[in-house]
């Protein structure tokens, strides 16, 4: 989206903020009413102190009297209207912002797994928090403090012009003129260029520091000097050196603005000394100075909440820039007439795909001209060397990727006719890397889908995984940590497991499932995936052939390609490369060492 498209960043936020359109303007009304009865007192004090110094009647008490009551009404009515105001656009913020989390969350559900390589973790969240938070300071503060604080300042400024019009001018002269210096600091591209280099800066120390955490087993190990440790600290440097150029950029023209700001009177007192003087005995004049000398302190608070908060929208944009960026990612495309399978054979036709953009210079092909058919109800195994792109046939048949060309068909429709969602029921996916969530183990096996207790505890018990779970503190209602804290990895990958059972897809890959099984739990996990995959269609990555020999087709990938394929004991009876594989691994199996490091 273009600037023209985009238009301003207030144009911007109303958009952002239309949903409660109605309860906003209600708040921002109250709080508009609220900011204008606290100039009542000011009000009061300039007729109270014309009543004594000019008096229009003889009950010159009745009307001091009179002016102390509006005052506390105006007191009152501050008070009441602001809580209202606040507590209204609050309310709304809140609402809006969940709708719109939900609403960016289920975007970024619906993007390939591209984008997530390319930004860390740590930069979606800071997008996620730190900006999304950014709009509920300015639809529950700044929203209603801005309006309020400039129906005040025009109410001020015509009181000061009915009173004396070369005051008025002094005043707003010198406003003008501190106003221009605020535009100096954050105003024009500069500013926000240099708003988006900070934010884009502090984006990156975040994503480093979310690294850093994930990785602190291994800067320990290393005795914090590790490329990890090196990387946070040059974007803590880089943070640094940026919030000190902003700072060095802005701070003169700040300290000019702010000490004209709170100096107000000093330009005010010499033209009013000045208007007397070529006046003398003017009461209305001199009774306009004292009010005048009231009057412009109290337009301090407005006035800084209306140039703090323009500073403010500076960040505001690059916040909603950001923001942008994973709204215009295009999503995984649709069919406009989606099919649905009735037989779930997979076939590869001629696929080629890499991880890397064509301009990339280290750009390699993980698929190139991949072609097979795996049939229904059959076992198919993928083995080869690390880097063939085993793993990613499983990541493309689930779309997380979409192939640059070929095509992928699952009983004899294109992937790409079927709709997501339903893509999603129809393959189920046992990672090597299982990822459990901070959540029960109830949540973390149904996924947060709707279903029965006895359901849950069946598949958990053809996983092989209900008998420790009975033994958790809770049971299924036992709470587990991010990433699986206080579970070994065999208890992961049998909950991942279970997860696909529940799931019932007739498809099934599994990417490296005894990845982290000893030999207790290789009988176990391997007792539960025959479980799993009864009269399915099985995809199944491997590294140990021993897992596989007894597929229905076996292929060899090297480079994105198949070299081989065959049955285990077709390709073990002929001179193969599958053939010295099986070799290798047998004598690593065989593979000890003993003290001294020599090998046996």
């Amino acid at each position: 989206m273009n600037k023209e498209q985009k238009g301003s960043v207030l144009t911007r936020l109303f958009h952002v903020a239309r949903e409660g359109k109605w309860q906003l303007s209600i708040s921002c009304a109250s709080a508009v009413i609220g900011m204008l009865a606290g100039i009542l007192p000011y009000l009061s004090v300039y007729f109270i102190a014309r009543a004594m110094l000019m008096p229009a009647s003889e009950n010159v008490q009745g009307t001091i009297n009179f002016w102390i009551v509006i005052a506390g009404i105006g007191i009152v009515g501050n008070m009441l209207f602001s809580f209202l105001g606040s507590f209204g656009a609050h309310k709304v913020a809140f609402k809006i912002l969940y709708n719109f989390r939900i609403r960016v969350m289920e975007h970024m559900g619906r993007l390939s797994i591209g984008f997530f390589a390319k930004n860390t973790t740590g930069s979606i969240q800071k997008t996620m928090d730190g900006n999304i938070e950014k709009l509920e300071g300015f639809i529950a503060h700044m929203l209603p403090d801005i309006l309020g604080s400039a129906a005040v300042l025009a109410v001020l400024f015509g009181g000061l012009f009915m009173l004396n019009g070369w005051l008025a001018v002094t005043v707003l002269v010198a406003i003008i003129g501190s106003m221009a210096l605020q535009f100096t600091m954050f105003g024009g591209k500069k500013g926000k260029t240099l708003w988006s280099e900070v934010a884009g800066a502090a984006k990156d120390m975040t994503g480093a520091f979310s690294e850093y955490v994930k990785g602190i087993a291994e800067v320990k190990l290393f005795g914090l000097t590790g490329t990890i440790t090196k990387g946070l600290n040059d974007n803590i440097r880089k943070y640094e050196k940026w919030e000190l150029r902003q700072y060095k950029r802005s701070a003169p023209a700040y300290t000019a603005y702010k000490t004209i700001v709170i100096s107000l009177l000093s330009f005010v007192l010499p033209v009013g000394v000045l208007l007397i003087s070529m006046h003398p005995g003017d009461k209305q004049l001199m009774l306009s100075l004292l009010m005048a000398l009231i009057v412009t302190p109290a337009v301090y608070d407005p006035l800084m909440t209306c140039i703090s908060y323009g500073a403010q929208m500076g960040q505001l944009s690059v916040g909603l820039d950001s923001i942008d960026k994973i709204m215009e990612t295009k999503p995984i495309s649709k069919a406009r007439y989606p099919k649905v399978p009735d037989q779930y054979d997979v076939e590869f036709k001629d696929v080629s795909f890499s991880y890397k953009e064509a301009s990339d210079p280290l750009r390699s092909m993980a698929l190139a001209g991949l072609s097979f058919h795996a049939k229904q109800n059959s076992i198919t195994a993928l083995v080869g060397p690390s880097g063939g792109g085993k793993s990613t046939v499983g990541q493309l048949l689930s779309r997380f990727w979409d192939v640059e060309s070929g095509e992928i068909y699952i009983g004899g429709i294109n992937i790409q006719q079927i709709d997501p969602a339903c893509l999603m029921d129809i393959v189920a996916v046992v990672f090597q890397d299982t990822y459990i969530f901070s959540d029960t183990v109830l949540n973390n096996i149904t996924m947060n889908h709707p279903c029965s207790k006895e359901q849950v505890e069946l598949a958990a018990k053809a996983a092989q995984c209900h008998d420790f779970i009975r033994q958790l503190p809770d049971g299924y209602n036992t709470h587990i940590g991010s990433g699986g804290m206080g579970l070994s990895g065999g208890e992961a990958q049998r909950i991942s497991i279970a997860r696909a059972i529940l799931k019932n897809s007739p498809i099934i890959v599994l990417d490296e499932a005894l990845a982290y099984s000893d030999a207790e739990n290789e009988n176990l996990i391997q007792r539960a995936i025959w479980k799993l995959i009864e009269n399915k269609t099985v995809i199944v990555v491997a590294h140990r052939l021993q897992s596989i020999k007894d597929a229905n087709c076996i292929h060899l990938l090297n480079k994105g390609k198949i070299i081989e394929s065959g049955t285990h004991d077709n390709l073990v009876a002929r001179d193969t490369e599958y053939r010295e594989l099986w070799r290798l691994q047998h004598e690593a199996d065989a593979w000890s060492i003993k003290a001294g490091g020599e090998r046996v």
